[in-house]
């Protein structure tokens, strides 16, 4: 979720393209198989993909970004941030049983000591709790710099109080920390996070909890080796799938999607630093976003996507991502609104309507 840096990023890509020219928390994984009081496809309803059409979700009044999709029972739960015109930003949720219509909007409780609250991500705790981390966003208390945050629910109707998340590492008021994602992993609880300035230099980074409590204390790890575009990335989703580990993240130059396999051994926190290349997941752009030019500068598609995994439903994998036309409007994230794509293998996506889906 890149905030505030459209000038850099406007420069940046104009020199990458003349350059390249070109789920469901378990309790060892950010998106194993379980997101809900049951097992996805467990007595569950399937997905009726030929009555779905994109976008699945938006408002009129409101840009819809940085979605987070899971299973509970026999409903989806959609949290998302929500920019209203004037760009303030609170966590959408709302809730379908079709992923087709989907109940009223309403809001992740907002803490007044911070300006708002953006890019959501759920997880599932060993102890069954969903925790559903964010970042104070455009600023933190007193006018800090944004910070991380989480809240526990169980049914995504009550929820608890919200806890500081990692502050001890970039405590700083003009230390920035954006884009929150926890696994736990065969190396103890891991976060994930960007760091660094609105307008310059910023990280992927790494921290651990040694005693496994999401209150830490947190010690980091260090800077994963992944570098896209000769950039860093953001909008981290840890996956599981079949026994192997995977990343799926947002490059920061483009705004694009892109999955890396571990490479190190997932028992050891240092080898969470070693990634493979990037691949990027190329999802077909619909007529319903006319965005044309360079994707995060004048327009977005398929940004800041998150892997649902529908195989107990019917054997795919699913992404919901982030399509605008326009990036002038909300506050300058263009009105987004909410796609949905599936594939068998993370490498062939088809969107609803499409003669491969």
């Amino acid at each position: 979720m890149r905030r505030g840096r459209r000038t850099v990023a406007a420069a940046t890509v104009a020199t990458v393209i003349v350059a390249v020219l070109a789920v469901t928390a378990s309790t060892t994984g950010a998106v194993a198989r379980d997101h809900g009081e049951r097992r996805d496809g467990e007595s569950g309803d399937a997905i009726d993909w030929g009555a779905l059409r994109n976008p699945i979700l938006g408002y009129k009044d409101r840009a819809t970004k940085d979605p987070a999709l899971v299973r509970v029972g026999n409903r989806w739960v959609a949290l998302f941030s929500s920019v209203g015109a004037a760009g303030q930003w609170r966590i959408g949720i709302t809730t379908s049983r079709d992923l087709h219509r989907w109940s009223r909007l309403r809001f992740l409780p907002h803490d007044q000591t911070v300006e708002g609250e953006a890019s959501p991500d759920v997880v599932r705790a060993p102890d069954g709790r969903f925790v559903v981390t964010f970042q104070s966003f455009v600023h933190d208390t007193d006018g800090a710099e944004a910070k991380l945050w989480y809240r526990t629910t169980r049914d995504f109707r009550s929820f608890s109080r919200a806890h500081r998340l990692g502050f001890e590492l970039h405590p700083g008021r003009t230390d920035r920390m954006i884009d929150p994602a926890l696994v736990w992993s065969p190396a103890g609880l891991l976060l994930g996070y960007k760091t660094g300035t609105r307008d310059g230099p910023q990280a992927f980074e790494l921290a651990r909890s040694p005693a496994g409590s999401l209150d830490g204390p947190w010690t980091p790890v260090g800077r994963p080796d992944i570098r896209v575009l000769g950039d860093t990335i953001e909008n981290y989703q840890f996956l599981h799938l079949d026994d192997h580990w995977q990343l799926l993240a947002t490059s920061n130059v483009l705004d694009r999607p892109y999955v890396f396999d571990l490479g190190g051994d997932a028992h050891d926190p240092i080898g969470w630093l070693h990634w493979s290349p990037g691949r990027q997941l190329v999802v077909p752009q619909e007529p319903w976003n006319p965005g044309r030019g360079v994707t995060g500068a004048t327009f977005e598609h398929a940004n800041c996507s998150f892997v649902v995994d529908g195989r107990r439903i019917d054997g795919l994998v699913y992404l919901v991502y982030a399509d605008s036309p326009e990036m002038t409007t909300f506050g300058g994230q263009g009105h987004a609104q909410l796609g949905l794509a599936r594939s068998p293998d993370l490498v062939h996506w088809a969107v609803p309507a499409s003669p491969r889906a």
